[in-house]
């Protein structure tokens, strides 16, 4: 049976200048986006909610035990998965703070935060859930700003005495890119906000040099 819903009113509070609120009110699907626009707020996509949690440990911290609405539903992916520093999900276990359990289906995405001793058993931290049923009231209501931009990097590509130089990245972004500088032109400017496909095209052959 579905929990009772709270009808007090909610009160959003930023978790340490994350960008991420939570109101503490118990709410189902409809309730929690209703609420969530009421404050000009709105819930945060599946990856971004993934990197968000990994890369904040109060925020982390202040939901573990916690489960939440995300925007939009259905699901395909189903078992264990890895999440990227994107939040990018790949087949398999990996750390257990970048595991995820998946469970597919078609109805609104969720996500529970394990709590340390249940992240261990179950060798993750993370449940991705389009399976539940709607009407089931979620004990937090969790979003970000209405029209916030996710932090992405900004890569600025010239030519240099020396060939092409980028600017903008952090070595580690440049060694995730190197595994996969075969990836099609398009979604390398579509990561990085390129609008120019002559310095796309530097991008990639920077890339293909670091090799």
């Amino acid at each position: 049976m579905p929990k009772t819903i709270l009808r007090t009113e909610a009160q959003f509070k930023e978790v340490n200048n994350t960008g991420v609120f939570i109101a503490e009110i118990e709410a189902n699907h409809a309730k929690s986006i209703e609420l969530l626009q009421q404050h000009k707020l709105e819930p945060m996509e599946k990856q971004e909610a993934l990197v968000l949690i990994d890369g904040n440990p109060e925020l982390k911290e202040q939901l573990k035990g916690n489960w939440f609405y995300l925007a939009g539903k259905g699901l395909e992916e189903s078992g264990y998965y890895t999440f990227d520093n994107e939040g990018k999900l790949t087949e398999g276990k990996g750390d257990i703070e970048k595991t995820v359990r998946a469970y597919s289906g078609n109805e609104p995405l969720s996500l529970f935060v394990r709590t340390h001793s249940n992240a261990r058993v179950d060798e993750g931290r993370f449940y991705l859930d389009a399976d539940g049923d709607p009407q089931d009231a979620a004990p937090v209501v969790v979003g970000v700003r209405v029209g916030h931009e996710v932090a992405m990097p900004k890569i600025e590509v010239s030519e240099a005495d020396e060939g092409v130089k980028l600017t903008g990245i952090t070595s580690e972004q440049l060694m995730a890119l190197c595994r996969d500088s075969e990836q099609e032109l398009s979604k390398v400017a579509e990561v990085f906000g390129s609008d120019n496909l002559l310095k796309t095209r530097m991008l990639v052959a920077a890339l293909r040099i670091k090799e």
